[in-house]
């Protein structure tokens, strides 16, 4: 019987000393806790993240850990490991409404429609209080900034947010219907009035988008993404208000790209190839990714007889965008006057591969064959222009096609 006492007594001493540990280890991970928290207050997120690291380490499953480690690797622009925080926190509190809500924007930043659409519809169906310690606002540069608050009511922003997914699939008419409730529980929204407005252009309701866009812009006036947008409509009609338009925007707002990007166009189109210059060096500046101003900056300086400052630029449009036919159209130009004829017909023929009617290329493709006197090549590719609705000059013809 002694012997038997004594094996329990053994036992319980071990599952103290257990506990103590275990204790001991959740008393060192609260430490490292607290000391990532403190970390946040003061702006210090690498130190945060290496703190709620070693917190994680010693207790792997101290939840809050997760969802504050999220925050600093969102901080510290690691989304994709900021992502797989939220998704651990929320294994555990599927319903914490920051947490969702979060995960739900960075879910739509990273363009996973489908899932942030789920985020946002589960959002919607909590009852208001679970949600009205956070809101969300779009910047007028159209990315996006998270603001938390202790007041307001979410449902406009998940349903303006549900919209935006939806613009996103090409779901125009199910996205003004979000906006349209959104704008009934929110009536001086801004950001939706803008969104629906895009809604509306996507469907070819430009009347609609403009009247939105306007009314965007009586909301707040110095609203420069409602002002660009409607500079946008004006240049089907009047170039030099659409212009002016532009001028004011990137007057309120300089950090907006797509009003440098726009104006760039215009001027270009006008003409004006200096000030085109200007405008789309700007745009790369703030958002050198986007393909577009690297191909019309190629045009100007093909304009401007900068041969080799065109032909890096165009390429830098290749680079972002491998199937950008007009792209290889330009550069197949550039080759040409370069007297790079055999890269020219290569640019031109990739051009070809990705647009088959593209008229065009195989009208300058003829006339670099018959420059490197490849005749039967060059007339077959006259003829195949034709036949897209090039219209092609008699003598060219003739001389070509003999």
């Amino acid at each position: 019987m002694l012997r038997y006492f004594i094996i329990i007594q053994c036992f319980l001493i071990l599952l103290k000393i257990e506990s103590s540990a275990q204790n001991e280890k959740l008393k060192k991970s609260s430490y490292y806790f607290e000391l990532g928290e403190d970390a946040i207050k003061n702006k210090s997120y690498k130190k945060a993240l290496a703190h709620f690291n070693e917190c994680l380490r010693l207790e792997p499953f101290y939840w809050d850990a997760y969802y504050s480690r999220a925050i600093v690797r969102e901080r510290l622009e690691d989304l994709k490991g900021a992502l797989t925080d939220y998704n651990i926190f929320l294994e555990s509190k599927p319903d914490n409404a920051e947490a969702l809500f979060t995960r739900a924007v960075l879910r739509y930043q990273n363009g996973q429609w489908a899932v942030a659409r789920e985020d946002f519809l589960k959002l919607m169906k909590m009852p208001s209080g679970e949600t009205n310690t956070i809101y969300f606002q779009l910047e007028k540069s159209g990315r996006a900034s998270k603001v938390f608050t202790a007041q307001g009511e979410m449902r406009p922003t998940f349903l303006n947010h549900l919209a935006l997914i939806d613009i996103k699939m090409n779901n125009y008419k199910r996205a003004i219907s979000y906006l349209d409730s959104a704008l009934y529980l929110l009536h001086d929204c801004g950001d939706c009035l803008i969104n629906r407005g895009l809604a509306k252009q996507s469907a070819r309701d430009t009347l609609g988008a403009l009247a939105d866009y306007k009314s965007a812009l009586r909301i707040d006036p110095e609203n420069s993404l409602a002002m660009h947008n409607i500079a946008l409509l004006s240049d089907f009609g009047d170039m030099k208000e659409a212009e002016q338009l532009l001028t004011k925007a990137i007057d309120k707002n300089p950090t907006l790209p797509y009003s440098h990007s726009e104006r760039g166009y215009l001027r270009l189109k006008n003409g004006n190839l200096k000030g085109a210059l200007t405008d789309l060096t700007e745009s790369i500046r703030l958002n050198p990714n986007e393909a577009d101003d690297w191909l019309n900056r190629g045009m100007v300086k093909e304009k401007l007889r900068d041969l080799p400052g065109a032909l890096a630029d165009i390429t830098n449009a290749i680079r972002i965008k491998s199937d950008f036919e007009k792209a290889w159209l330009c550069r197949g130009n550039i080759m040409s006057k370069s007297n790079r004829l055999k890269e020219a017909i290569e640019d031109y023929s990739v051009a070809i591969h990705h647009y088959p009617e593209y008229g065009l290329a195989f009208y300058n493709r003829a006339l670099t064959y018959h420059k490197l006197g490849q005749l039967k090549e060059a007339c077959a590719d006259l003829l195949e222009a034709q036949k897209l609705e090039i219209k092609v000059d008699s003598k060219v013809s003739e001389v070509i096609c003999k």
